[in-house]
């Protein structure tokens, strides 16, 4: 054969490699639209609940028997009351003194903490304190040791919980300045919060402050009680306190402020 019919074997070649090229093309794009049928993206509703919940609040669903992974809400459409789990973490740091005079108390568990002197406490809560101490470590001790025990052993615990905390705190101080055995030179600030289920009580007196964080805010719960402030000079002199270098010193902490917050 000559040249000419050479060139048309392989013209002929060519035009069926391009067929065959054109056949598996449209093959793939058939499995792709087959796969594609089966395979659709669910377009569904948004979900109820977009942002993550914290774990630190989902005890009862795991005794109704409706467990939540990862602590994200169900969208059963059910309205669910949430039983908190209290989470907590400390922090001191000693200033230029040889010794700590600070103290702090956590209790996350407060009904497993009190066991049987619960007095008929059952709800879900947790107690947190912190002691500033000053002139050595007793009085923020003998606070720590006993603030709560005081606020659960009043008659209004746990229906009366302002009443309770202020009763508390009064019953400290006076506790405090009649120990024989303690330092009488030391004091301290006192500052509590009490959590009872989705309810918190904050409690202070002296300059300890608590603050909320909330939605990358930071919103002050207590009011300090310096002798900066008018109303509080006042008080401080006119309970025989003497006010020198904008600090007070004055032997009891009859003032206690109590708030309560949801």
């Amino acid at each position: 054969m000559g040249p000419g019919a050479n060139a048309a074997a392989c013209q002929g070649k060519s035009n069926g490699f391009h067929k065959e090229n054109e056949k598996l093309s449209n093959y793939e794009k058939i499995i792709e639209e087959e796969r594609a049928d089966t395979i659709q993206p669910t377009l569904s509703r948004p979900p109820l609940m977009r942002h993550c919940i914290s774990q630190a609040s989902l005890a009862n669903s795991y005794l109704a028997g409706c467990p939540i992974e990862n602590g994200v809400k169900s969208s059963s459409g059910k309205d669910s009351e949430y039983s908190p789990i209290f989470r907590s973490g400390s922090c001191s740091e000693m200033g230029p003194k040889p010794y700590m005079e600070d103290e702090f108390i956590c209790v996350d568990n407060l009904s497993e903490h009190l066991g049987s002197s619960a007095n008929g406490f059952t709800s879900p809560g947790a107690f947190y304190g912190v002691f500033d101490g000053h002139g050595g470590t007793d009085a923020a001790s003998f606070t720590k040791k006993n603030i709560l025990n005081f606020i659960v052993e009043d008659l209004d615990f746990p229906h009366g919980m302002k009443r309770a905390l202020k009763n508390a705190f009064v019953k400290a101080d006076h506790a405090l300045a009649d120990a024989k055995n303690l330092d009488r030179s030391s004091g301290t600030t006192a500052l509590t919060a009490l959590m009872l289920g989705r309810k918190m009580i904050i409690a202070n007196a002296g300059d300890s402050r608590a603050v909320l964080g909330k939605r990358g805010r930071a919103v002050e719960l207590s009011k300090d009680h310096k002798p900066e402030c008018t109303s509080e000079r006042a008080r401080i002199e006119k309970l025989g306190g003497v006010i020198y270098d904008g600090v007070s010193k004055i032997a009891s902490l009859q003032v206690v402020d109590v708030t309560a917050r949801e």
